[in-house]
């Protein structure tokens, strides 16, 4: 993941925004607080955030699951030619 300080995203938030949108590829801004540690946070597409929710919520309801153990579990026979 690309990262950016606060004050290079300032720098060019639009030309940014539109890369990360363009390319959906996350960003992480940093930001140093006091103890050293990086306390950043993460600039993502619209379109990447509705597929991390989506995904989360194929887990959280155990349908991802089930169609992992049907891919995992299946054979010829249970398709049919059409």
């Amino acid at each position: 993941m690309d990262s950016m300080t606060r004050t290079n995203l300032r720098k060019d938030l639009f030309k940014t925004i539109d890369k990360v949108n363009k390319d959906n590829t996350p960003l992480e801004i940093t930001i140093n607080s006091n103890e050293g540690t990086n306390e950043g946070v993460v600039m993502l597409s619209k379109r990447e955030y509705e597929r991390m929710q989506e995904e989360l919520y194929l887990r959280e309801t155990g349908t991802l699951d089930y169609v992992f153990d049907l891919m995992d579990n299946s054979s010829e026979d249970d398709f049919e030619e059409l």
